[in-house]
């Protein structure tokens, strides 16, 4: 261990981190990993641990996971640290770092990866802006986030299939009449559009497509 504790610090400040890594893990001391990170290497680190998470066996894939949500909380990285702690699954770390975590925006973020994870957390009612980070949490405002993105993004007009399939740049073109391929682009435009709230087919707008192809809507209705 003498000889351990000389080799550490010297590969950690030579940029040879997987090096270090490498040692500890051999000799099941990866407490010292945790001692020896800094500001600059942290990440680097993690990334490692967590890149040889799938080819180490139980349980020291778990204590590889442990050692790099250590680092993160040391660093107060609370957003990597949460997504290695949904992936322990370990509810009391998950909400452990949610409570701890200072700032509001973070938070926010926080709310974010639990909501997209299906992760609820109940906390106290006193909690600052505790309704606002509930209602992010349950995905209430993901359709108008997305929305406000599209609009960013400036791609709110709703595309044909044509559009999708760019069917302009074929040589050949398709049977149109075919109810397999009517079938297809009633199934492409919805699923393209259908986070805008906007189609051009399926719509009101698009009664007449759906008369035309009235025999295979009963499958889309399905």
């Amino acid at each position: 261990m003498k000889l351990v504790k000389q080799i550490v610090p010297y590969d950690m400040a030579h940029n040879s981190e997987t090096d270090c890594t490498d040692l500890l893990m051999e000799i099941e001391r990866l407490d010292l990993l945790i001692d020896s990170v800094d500001q600059k290497c942290y990440k680097k680190v993690c990334l490692y641990l967590k890149s040889c998470v799938p080819y180490a066996p139980d349980p020291e894939n778990t204590i590889l996971m442990k050692t790099a949500l250590q680092i993160y909380r040391k660093f107060d990285k609370y957003c990597e640290a949460m997504v290695v702690a949904l992936q322990l699954n370990d509810d009391e770390i998950i909400e452990d770092i949610f409570t701890k975590c200072p700032d509001l925006t973070m938070k926010k973020q926080l709310s974010y990866i639990l909501g997209r994870q299906q992760r609820y957390i109940e906390f106290s009612d006193d909690m600052a802006d505790g309704e606002e980070l509930q209602e992010i949490m349950s995905n209430s405002h993901l359709n108008t986030n997305f929305l406000a993105l599209a609009r960013e993004l400036d791609i709110m007009e709703p595309k044909q299939p044509e559009d999708i399939y760019k069917s302009h740049l074929e040589k050949t073109t398709a049977n149109v009449d075919s109810a397999r391929a009517n079938l297809a682009s009633s199934y492409v435009n919805a699923f393209v559009n259908a986070g805008f709230g906007q189609d051009k087919l399926l719509s009101d707008e698009g009664q007449k497509w759906i008369y035309k192809n009235k025999g295979m809507t009963s499958l889309l209705r399905n």
